[in-house]
Parts: structure tokens; sequence; C-alpha cells
């Protein structure tokens, strides 16, 4: 069975879910204060939203079935540059960290799980968000709705500045 299924290119769509993604980061790092693991959850969660855009934007959606988030994984593996390997190893061990935390009572989450999960969103959002602008078309730029054009702007502004400091 197909693991994917066309998916119509819609460029407004593709930066509410950068949004979202966003907003899941910052979530992530109010909740760390309180609770390591549903920080680790919303940083997870802000890369697999971030990784559902950068499948949209390539014409494919994943198809809803069981094990569909490794599906949107290796999706971005086989599509994004080699030279972020070691970035989707950390994502796909975010991935394993937060199903054995949510399935399996032997699952715990550490500050420093939760730390690294943050970290490894805020960089990929960059990494994926970069990918993305850099194959939109330009007459797309245009059409965005201004706030969300301008927040995509400024978060693609930051994370540039972000990486070149790492």
């Amino acid at each position: 069975m197909k693991k994917s299924k066309p998916h119509t290119t819609d460029w407004p769509q593709i930066d509410r879910f950068l949004q979202s993604a966003e907003k899941r980061l910052s979530s992530a790092r109010k909740i760390l204060e309180f609770d390591e693991e549903a920080c680790l959850q919303q940083a997870y969660e802000a890369m697999l939203r971030a990784s559902l855009a950068f499948m949209f934007g390539h014409g494919l959606r994943p198809r809803s079935q069981p094990g569909h988030h490794i599906v949107i994984i290796e999706f971005v593996v086989q599509h994004l540059d080699k030279k972020h390997a070691g970035l989707l190893t950390v994502f796909d061990r975010i991935r394993r960290k937060r199903n054995t935390a949510l399935y399996d009572d032997s699952g715990f989450v550490s500050r420093h799980d939760a730390e690294e999960a943050i970290t490894t969103a805020r960089d990929y959002l960059a990494v994926i968000g970069a990918d993305i602008d850099a194959r939109r078309p330009k007459a797309c730029g245009a059409q965005l709705e201004p706030q969300v054009g301008e927040l995509v702007r400024q978060r693609v502004i930051s994370n540039r500045v972000q990486v070149r400091r790492n």
C-alpha cells in the first residue's frame, strides 16, 4: 500500500502549518518549567507540523494509517539535504522517546531530554522553513495573508541568526 497520496500545494496552508509549528515550539518553552514530558510532546509536534508543511510543499501528504509519523519522517529524510542527517536522527530519537513516554509506563522524560527537544525543534524549524522558502514560487509571497507572511519572514530571519550563532 502506498504511504502517501497527492496533495495540492497550497502555500497559505503551508504557512499556517509553519505558524502552528512555531506556536507549539513556543508552548514547549513555556511548559518546560513544570512538565518535561508535555514539553517534549509539544516540541515533537512542532517538528511534525513543520514536516507536514514540507511534505505539502512537495505535493504529497501521508495516508491516514498506523505508522504515518514514521512515513512523514522518512519522507523528510529522503528529500532534505543530507547535511541535516544528524538533526533528523535526533528528531526520530525524540519520536521514539515520545512513544515510550506515551505508551509505556517505564517511559521517563528528563529535563535534559526536554531541553534537547526544544533545541532540536528550533533548529529543525529553521532548516525546514528555509527549504520551503527556497522552493516557494516568488508570486506566492505577495498572496500570503499579511500577518502570516510577516510571521514567516520574521521566523526565517530569526532562525537564520540562531543557526549562525551555533
